[in-house]
């Protein structure tokens, strides 16, 4: 995770329990976290994940093969750039893509064009994959403007946020 800090100062701005002569700067700081993409590519038979995009339970997850060899990670290009891990699930089960899933929860076309979050984490809704089991709820959310880490440089933007089930 990548943390970029944007700190503006608007100067001679009075505090109001100062006394009225007392002029001081004010800085206004608001943090963004952006997920830097260093996480490896999955590979789940031919379809491509990572680990914050799979919402299946860690315990089914098999690792097959670990690939580090840029020679033979090439042809994948840019996406494989952290290395690839090949996996499969213990028990065989279908896994959703993010259209299924808007399908399944019933989200109105107008939301599916906002950008997705699971838990309030940002994820590649290219590589979502989901068990529907490990999912409660989706649900349509605007940034916490008390948070000082944010999600986006537009304090009104909205969210779709994909709530999962707690662990057992």
């Amino acid at each position: 995770m990548v943390l970029f800090t944007c700190t503006a100062e608007a100067q001679f701005l009075r505090d109001r329990a100062s006394p009225p002569t007392e002029m001081r700067p004010l800085l206004l700081t608001r943090s963004f976290a952006i997920k830097s993409a260093e996480e490896p590519l999955l590979l789940l038979g031919s379809q491509e994940t990572d680990y914050s995009s799979l919402l299946v339970n860690p315990k089914e997850i098999a690792i097959i093969k670990i690939y580090k060899d840029s020679a033979i990670l090439a042809p994948l290009g840019h996406k494989a750039k952290n290395g690839v891990i090949a996996i499969e699930l213990k028990n065989k089960k279908t896994l959703l893509k993010l259209t299924d899933v808007l399908d399944y929860f019933q989200v109105p076309e107008p939301h599916r064009q906002l950008r997705v979050l699971v838990n309030k984490h940002p994820v590649n809704s290219e590589r979502f994959l989901a068990d529907i089991k490990r999912i409660e709820k989706v649900e349509v959310i605007g940034q916490d403007k008390e948070n000082p880490f944010g999600l986006s440089w537009d304090a009104n933007e909205q969210f779709l946020n994909i709530v999962t089930v707690q662990p057992e």
